[in-house]
């Protein structure tokens, strides 16, 4: 009884807060959100912690330094920011996301397309992946593995709000047959990479990132090895105004021999060399309250 309470409170709470942002003008909404993202650092100890320790590995610095809490406090204000555009997005049209999310690098997801395997699309929780996601799936379907939520209604009315926007959100159980499917029919697969401890739920394959050994999900590589489709490394990036531009870099072919360990962790290499470019420009548009390397290893670095 108090679990259906709780997940009703937060579905309406979410209802009505969309609600009201889908009302105000984006001014003064972006205002707001960066007072919240301030109040989330500050409150929120746990995840400020562990977004100070990933930060530090990512700048080499020690997590009590001033420039890391700097970067780590601009992620949670562009955060709250992201947050405040999922509740606007049921809005957003066609022509919308062509003004908000300007593309680099069209030609590396036309030439992928044309060869007729599908596209497997891997990025990191940064920007706005959903926009992005959005802006791209217009002509072509797009389908997401994405965690399923606990509360169960409001995931259904997020899976909703995408539907509308050619987005299709997988769980992971019993995902591999519906993207092997999509890839067969040449549409999108979206994959997310910095999944911290939840990468386990997957097989993984470690890989350096900034340095460092950490896991990864191995099923992007795996999913190219199968199917042959090209992976493509993207990120959304957040400009100051508040529009993005979207960043396609050149694709990825999985080759597929005798050692398919060794193939997938060279593919799983090649995609966190690609992230580490996006992470390493735009560090504080990355939202990594997770930790993203093993415990002991965060420790001996900061």
């Amino acid at each position: 009884m108090i679990h259906r309470l709780a997940q009703g409170i937060g579905y309406w709470t979410w209802r009505i807060a969309a609600g009201v942002a889908q009302r105000l003008p984006a001014r003064p909404l972006y205002a707001f959100a960066v007072i919240l993202g301030e109040v989330g650092y500050v409150s929120w100890t746990a995840k400020r912690r562990i977004a100070k320790r990933n930060f530090a590995i990512v700048l080499g610095r020690p997590s009590t330094d001033r420039q890391v809490a700097q970067v780590a406090r601009r992620s949670f204000r562009n955060f709250a920011k992201y947050i405040v555009e999922i509740m606007r997005f049921p809005l957003l049209s066609v022509a919308d996301f062509e003004r908000l999310v300007a593309v680099e690098g069209w030609e590396h997801l036309r030439g992928a397309l044309a060869l007729g395997k599908g596209v497997i699309f891997v990025s990191i929780h940064f920007g706005n992946f959903e926009l992005g996601g959005a802006r791209i799936a217009d002509g072509i379907p797009l389908n997401v593995i994405a965690d399923e939520l606990e509360n169960q209604r409001l995931m259904d009315l997020l899976v909703g709000n995408r539907a509308h926007k050619n987005i299709t959100l997988l769980t992971p159980d019993g995902a591999a047959k519906k993207v092997l499917g999509a890839l067969r029919r040449n549409e999108m697969v979206g994959l997310m990479m910095d999944l911290g401890p939840r990468a386990q739920a997957f097989d993984i394959v470690e890989a350096d990132f900034f340095g460092i050994p950490t896991a990864f999900p191995a099923v992007a590589a795996n999913l190219a090895r199968v199917s042959g489709a090209p992976i493509v490394v993207a990120a959304v990036v957040r400009r100051h105004d508040n529009t993005f531009t979207g960043i396609a870099l050149p694709p990825i072919f999985v080759e597929r021999t005798k050692q398919a360990a060794e193939d997938v962790q060279q593919a799983t290499q090649a995609i966190a060399r690609g992230l580490e470019s996006f992470v390493s420009r735009w560090p504080d548009q990355w939202y990594i309250f997770r930790p993203m390397w093993p415990q002991p290893v965060i420790a001996a670095a900061t």
